[in-house]
């Protein structure tokens, strides 16, 4: 038998959205070399994620099942933002790791319902009356999920906190840090142009994020190991995690950021 023919993609067609996709997408690979040390702390993280994720689907304590979907959407988030960043949309990346965190508090806060599955039910059924969307944004304050947070592990809610705000000063939210970041001023004898940057590679920019989104990651981890404590004990991810939060220091000091 013949070897089947090459799938072949298709042409990027010949638009500006085209080529905004293309350069994004020549930016995450630039970027991966450019970065290499940081790029390589990002696989690793990916891996122990990948692990965490297989052990949390198999769980079959039903009462988990909410937080256990959450987890994994905080970690597609992570995904997410890791692409944008290096894309050149530091910016952006920013309300998506807001969303990481804030996924995470709530699968926690569900997890340690002490009333299961209250909580469950009034995320659930948030959509289904006026009354239960109030209940459920009664609930699931950054206050409350966060104060669960604390009660279990106070040192690592503590620099997740400090994340979330800076998320927030950085794009999560439209404030200045954010807004100004990406922004160019250019003089000429006849005018004077401010030009806002969409993809924006800036290397420390990108660096910032990329450390950024890394400890989020972190913070994600090491709830799921509040969460399901024995399934990653086994498994051996506890040491892998751990490991891992020793990368960070000499990653970022061997890059200068």
């Amino acid at each position: 038998m013949g070897d089947k023919p090459q799938q072949q993609l298709p042409p990027w067609e010949r638009d500006p959205l085209s080529s905004f996709l293309k350069d994004a997408a020549l930016n995450e690979h630039i970027s991966s070399l450019n970065l290499a040390p940081i790029y390589s702390l990002l696989k690793q993280t990916h891996s122990v994620f990948e692990s965490v994720k297989s052990c949390i689907e198999k769980d079959n304590h039903e009462e988990l099942l909410v937080p256990r979907l959450l987890l994994v959407r905080s970690y597609s988030a992570f995904l997410a933002a890791v692409r944008l960043s290096m894309s050149g949309q530091s910016l952006e990346a920013m309300p998506v790791l807001r969303a990481a965190i804030e996924q995470t508090w709530y699968s926690l806060h569900i997890a340690r319902d002490p009333k299961p599955p209250e909580r469950s039910f009034i995320w659930l059924q948030r959509h289904t009356s006026p009354l239960q969307t109030k209940m459920c944004k009664n609930e699931f304050t950054i206050a409350n999920v966060s104060a669960t947070h604390k009660s279990l592990d106070a040192p690592t809610e503590e620099k997740f906190h400090i994340l979330y705000n800076d998320v927030i000063d950085y794009g999560a939210h439209p404030n200045e840090k954010g807004i100004l970041a990406s922004m160019k001023l250019e003089e000429t004898a006849d005018a004077v142009t401010y030009q806002v940057g969409i993809l924006y590679p800036d290397p420390l920019l990108v660096t910032v994020t990329l450390k950024t989104a890394i400890e989020v990651a972190i913070g994600i981890l090491k709830v799921s190991q509040l969460i399901c404590p024995m399934q990653l004990k086994v498994a051996g991810l506890d040491i892998c995690i751990e490991q891992l939060i020793r990368e960070v220091p000499p990653t970022f000091a061997d890059s200068g950021k």
